[in-house]
Order: C-alpha cells, then sequence, then structure tokens
C-alpha cells in the first residue's frame, strides 16, 4: 500500500490525468447537451414568430418648443441732450470763453462773448446821421413855432381891427369909413389865418417825419450797439466740452453741453427691424464689468442711418441699418460700450414639422412613448416659422413626421 502511494504521488508530480468516462456517463452528457441545443433552437424560433407577428416601433427625432434667443445688438452711452455752439460770423469775433473744459454747469451760464468790430463802425457812422437827423427835428420844430407865432400875430391884428371896427360910430360919415376900412383889414385877416393855417399843417408833417427819422435811427444804432457784444448762453444743464479750434473754424462746435442724462445708441439691420418698437423692455450688459441692468426702447428710426456697400466683406451686401435708442434705468459713463438684450417672444418651430391638411396645419405633440396630432396655427417670417396658436413653451413635438404617422401612435424618439 505504500508503495502504490508513493506511485501516486509521483505520477500527480509528473502531471494530472483524468480516467477515461464510462459509457453510461457518455451517453448521459450527450443526452443533456441534446436538450439544451433543442431548447435554444426551440426559444430562437419562438422569438423570431413574435417579432414577425408584432410590428416594429417607429422612431423620430423631436424637438423642444422653446422661446427663440434674444437679440443682441451693440451700443455705446452717449449724451441724452447735446447743445453745440458753432462759430457764428455774424456776430463778429470769440472774444472770450467763460467755461473750461468738463465744467459743470447749469442753465442760462454764459458760455461764451463775441465782439463785432464791424458793427461798431456801422455804429459811428449811424451816430453821424442820427445828429443830422436830431438837426432836422430841431429846425422842423422851430419853424412850426415860428407859423404859430405868425398865426397869432395875423390874430391880434384881427382883433385889433375888430375892436376898431365895433368902436367906430355907425351913424357918421366918418364912423362909416373907419367900419368900411376895418372890415376890408379883417377880411385880409381871416384869409391869412386860414392860408397860415396850411403852413402850419405842412410844418408839423415836417416835424412829424423828422422825429419818425429820429426815432428810427435811434433804434437802429441801439439793435446795433447790441450787436457789438453777444453774450451766449446755455440752455440746459450739463458738462462743457471745450474746443478752442472751435472759435474760428465753423466746421467743429467750439462749446458743447453734454446734459446729464445717458442715452444708448445702436443699429439694427433691416432683418432685425421689425422686432423692435418704442416702450420695449430691454436687458444692457456693461462690456468692462459684466454688469446687467434694464433698459427701454425710446425711439426706433425710420429711415435708414447707412447702408453696407458693395465689395465689402460682409455677409450680406446692400443691408439698410436703421438707429434705435435705449433709455437705462441708471445714468452710465459716456461712452463706455455695450451690448443690448432684446426679447423676441417667438415660439419657433422647423418647417419639415408642419403637416398641411385641407388647408390646415398640424403637427404631433410626443408625450410619454406616444403622439398626439395637434392643430396650430403659424406664420412665416421672413423663412422663420413662428407658432402663434396651438403650442406652449416645453412642448415636445416630432421635428420629422412621416406621412403615415397616426394619432396616438407609440413612437420612439431620439
Amino acid at each position: 500500500m505504500k508503495r502504490n502511494k508513493a506511485k501516486d504521488e509521483q505520477a500527480n508530480k509528473k502531471g494530472f490525468k483524468m480516467k477515461p468516462l464510462s459509457k453510461k456517463k457518455r451517453i448521459i452528457i450527450s443526452f443533456v447537451w441534446g436538450i439544451i441545443v433543442i431548447l435554444a433552437i426551440s426559444t430562437a424560433f419562438f422569438f423570431k414568430q413574435k417579432q414577425q407577428q408584432e410590428p416594429a416601433v417607429a422612431s423620430y427625432e423631436s424637438v423642444t418648443i422653446k422661446k427663440a434667443d434674444d437679440l443682441i445688438f451693440n451700443g455705446s452711452v452717449a449724451a441724452q441732450n447735446v447743445e453745440e455752439f458753432y462759430f457764428d460770423q455774424t456776430k463778429g469775433e470769440v472774444s472770450d470763453i467763460l467755461v473750461t473744459n468738463n465744467q459743470e454747469i447749469s442753465e442760462d451760464t454764459v458760455v461764451l462773448i463775441y465782439q463785432n468790430e464791424t458793427v461798431q463802425d456801422q455804429i459811428t457812422e449811424q451816430q453821424q446821421t442820427l445828429d443830422k437827423l436830431t438837426l432836422a427835428v430841431n429846425n422842423a420844430k422851430e419853424n412850426l413855432d415860428n407859423t404859430y407865432t405868425k398865426k397869432q400875430n395875423i390874430q391880434n391884428s384881427l382883433n385889433e381891427a375888430l375892436s376898431t371896427f365895433n368902436n367906430a360910430d355907425a351913424d357918421s360919415m366918418e364912423g362909416q369909413a373907419i367900419r368900411q376900412e376895418e372890415q376890408a383889414k379883417m377880411d385880409q385877416y381871416k384869409e391869412a389865418i386860414s392860408s397860415q393855417e396850411e403852413v402850419i399843417s405842412q410844418a408839423q408833417q415836417a416835424l412829424d417825419s423828422a422825429n419818425l427819422d429820429l426815432s428810427t435811427a435811434t433804434q437802429n444804432i441801439e439793435l446795433a450797439k447790441n450787436k457789438i457784444t453777444t453774450n451766449v448762453a446755455a440752455t440746459t444743464d450739463g458738462t462743457a466740452i471745450v474746443e478752442p479750434k472751435g472759435k474760428t473754424n465753423a466746421s467743429v462746435p467750439v462749446i458743447k453741453i453734454l446734459g446729464k442724462d445717458t442715452i444708448i445708441k445702436a443699429l439694427v439691420s433691416e432683418y432685425d427691424y421689425r422686432h423692435l418698437a418704442t416702450d420695449q423692455a430691454v436687458e444692457i450688459q456693461l462690456l468692462n464689468s459684466n454688469k446687467k441692468i434694464a433698459g427701454t426702447i425710446t425711439e426706433v428710426s425710420i429711415l435708414p442711418e447707412s447702408t453696407a456697400t458693395e465689395g465689402t466683406a460682409t455677409a450680406q451686401s446692400n443691408v439698410a441699418n436703421y438707429s434705435f435708442k435705449v433709455k437705462p434705468s441708471e445714468n452710465l459713463q459716456y461712452g463706455y460700450s455695450c451690448q443690448i438684450y432684446v426679447p423676441v417672444n417667438e415660439l419657433r418651430i422647423p418647417e419639415k414639422a408642419i403637416l398641411n391638411e385641407e388647408d390646415k396645419q398640424y403637427v404631433f405633440v410626443y408625450s410619454k412613448g406616444t403622439v398626439k396630432k395637434q392643430p396650430i396655427l403659424s406664420e412665416n417670417r421672413d423663412g422663420v416659422f413662428v407658432v402663434t396658436e396651438g403650442l406652449k413653451e416645453k412642448d415636445r413635438i416630432i421635428s420629422n413626421p412621416s406621412q403615415d404617422l397616426k394619432d396616438g401612435q407609440e413612437v420612439m424618439v431620439n
């Protein structure tokens, strides 16, 4: 026994060898494998038959409805009110600038003074004319006084003749002769007074004319004197920007007054123009700080500002651009760059998602594995299809429906 055990250990060291199976065991194993193969074939045949009996679930692409992205425009901050003062040669020369650069001023502050030497020379000439007119008035007045004096003398003579006439004895021959002589004198004096009244009238007219000429000349001199020195005042509060070159160059403002209230200026192309309206709420983001504030569109121009010229490196040529202005909720620094976000309240869908049947539009709304045929209304806005009725935000629709897709059908979506 010990010897056999030693042989077995030696055999194990050299390598283990299985004993051959008996014929009975081989039959049992073959039978088991045969059953396994039959079950596998039966199972495969069963599933194949089931697949042939049950139709495959169709697969489609889907899209979730959401509002269109905001439109973004680049803008810059400017003063809402700007008052500019250009050199006006008719006022003479700028003799003094009374404000300094960046000075804060208030309404009615005098900012410029003009001195007109040409007007001064004109006033000297007009003063000589005025002196002559004054002399003419004095002469006319003296002449009128003389005419009144002459009339009074004639009136005195008439009175004397009348007295003599009344005192003469009408019953005596001498008295009758005196009365006859005095009567002739009275008739002569009355005629002289009538003629003198015409002279007085002419003298009065001459005086009136001389006074009118004198008054007109005096007013002209006063107006001219006001033009010798002209003060120019601001009509608004703000910050003064001074450009000394403007004192002699009419192409640039010598003084610009920037109002304290600010506005944002930007451009919109003709393709996005319809999305902007006055009083529309927007969001403003400052580029230097990423700060966001609210704003309101206050103006949208009806005329184009500029047009892209042919040959420029732009994606679209001959595109009209329109200026618009946005009022920020708080005043900003002049010149700051910013972006304006304009919300687009549109639900957009792919054109292929819309089915047209008998002048009606439909889409298939997907929910929990099935679809529902949903009537909608949509508009083609510059090539973009916008749903106006029938869908809401976050609805999920089939973006590529086939003609055989049915209401309530079970589908798979990507």
